[in-house]
């Protein structure tokens, strides 16, 4: 009986979901935006879709940076791809706090943020206000586990 256990348990464990938790890194500015800190999270939204979220503080205003910058934009790049816009950043200039949420199938990406003189945009221009490697961590049974 036992014997008819375990190996129902290893036949299951490769039907079962990994499960996943929510990553959060912590982002400091680069030369360019000395004082900015923030996080980024990547967690898991839907069965295929990761959530990215984005939230800095203590930042000025895009024309502060320079004045030909307008908006905060944020690019994810998946491990074998080219940067996406996933979008301008929520920007309070009370606050000083911007915010942006997207999402992505991948659960590795290269999150950065870039300041642009324009919110249409192709590509990240070379103005990085922070960047981060960023993976969700998945947990699960595998079958050499058990």
């Amino acid at each position: 009986m036992r014997q008819h256990l375990v190996a129902g348990i290893i036949a299951l464990s490769g039907a079962l979901p990994a499960c996943a938790h929510n990553t959060q890194y912590t982002v400091r500015g680069t030369d360019r935006s000395v004082g900015v800190d923030g996080v980024i999270t990547i967690k898991p939204h839907s069965e295929d879709v990761n959530l990215v979220a984005v939230e800095l503080v203590n930042l000025p205003p895009p024309e502060r940076h320079d004045k030909g910058k307008k908006a905060f934009i944020v690019w994810i790049t998946p491990v074998d791809g080219q940067p996406i816009r996933a979008g301008r950043l929520a920007y309070d200039p009370e606050t000083r706090v911007g915010t942006l949420e997207a999402t992505t199938p991948n659960d590795q990406v290269f999150v950065q943020v870039t300041a642009e003189e324009a919110s249409v945009v192709e590509k990240p221009s070379d103005f990085v206000l922070v960047s981060k490697h960023v993976v969700l961590k998945r947990e699960g049974i595998a079958q050499h586990d058990l």
